[in-house]
């Protein structure tokens, strides 16, 4: 069973504080693994969304003349809001679906007993929210830019943001302690990435879902944040403070019970690496 010590919710933040230096390093080392051997190396962080938001630009804003629920200040905006709700999903997705093979890429840390494991899923998440922030500081850019003003209440998105980083945090342990044995589930994820990405509401408003099924797309851990998200950025709307609370109480429970149930299947990582 899983002891009630193992999931009060300070434990993991004292292990990471503990091994804060080793996590530096870590995450330094897996952020330039991605594009080691590249011509552009890093470059690549800010070529790769520089190059979507011209892309959205010219065939969601040129072409297909999109529009949104709620009408933005300029058509333009429109391919910018959709680059929001990728930049949220894709910091999601790339930390769950890297969480499943990651005890195994890592055989190396793994195999030591000294190592603190657990710390690779703040690793995973530290490299995707890394690739996240760059994203808005371009995307903060370019709607300055458009607009002639700062969203001000972009101020808001760090705080807006823990709860997220908590609850992806739990799902990584969950999906990284049994991926360690399900070496199918890497694959089943894979399969079901575009079927998350559309049963989210990544390119159109919650608004547009019909009234019955609203219920059931905020039992969807990203329509809370993308919905906050592209209101601050893009609406001058602030997040719901209700809203906040229930889905902070939310992460806190899956970031809780990710790290005793990885803990609990640690022991035996050694042996299917």
């Amino acid at each position: 069973m899983i002891s009630a010590t193992t999931i009060l919710p300070f434990e993991p933040f004292l292990s990471l504080w503990r091994h804060r230096e080793l996590f530096r390093r870590v995450l330094v080392r897996d952020i330039q693994s991605s594009f080691r051997g590249s011509v552009l190396g890093l470059a690549w962080i800010v070529v790769i969304p520089l190059t979507l938001v011209a892309i959205y630009s010219f065939v969601f804003g040129s072409i297909l003349n999109s529009s949104w629920a709620i009408q933005p200040r300029s058509p333009y905006e429109v391919p910018l809001i959709y680059f929001s709700g990728l930049m949220v999903f894709g910091f999601f997705m790339e930390t769950i679906t890297r969480s499943t093979t990651h005890i195994r890429d890592q055989k190396t840390y793994v195999t030591k007993i000294i190592f603190p494991v657990d710390i690779l899923c703040w690793v995973l998440v530290g490299t995707a929210l890394f690739k996240f922030f760059v994203n808005l500081v371009l995307l903060l850019t370019f709607i300055t830019l458009l607009t002639g003003a700062f969203p001000v209440k972009a101020l808001l998105l760090p705080l807006l943001m823990v709860p997220f980083v908590l609850l992806t945090v739990g799902l990584a342990w969950i999906l990284a302690g049994v991926g360690a044995f399900i070496r199918d589930l890497s694959h089943a994820l894979q399969a079901l990435g575009p079927v998350i990405m559309f049963i989210s509401p990544v390119f159109y408003a919650a608004a547009q879902v019909p009234e019955a099924a609203r219920p059931f797309y905020f039992i969807n851990p990203l329509t809370f944040m993308l919905e906050s998200v592209r209101g601050l950025l893009f609406f001058d709307q602030a997040f719901s403070l209700q809203g906040y609370l229930a889905y902070s109480a939310a992460a806190l429970v899956v970031f809780s019970f990710g790290y005793a149930f990885f803990q609990r299947l640690r022991p035996g990582f050694a042996d299917v690496v």
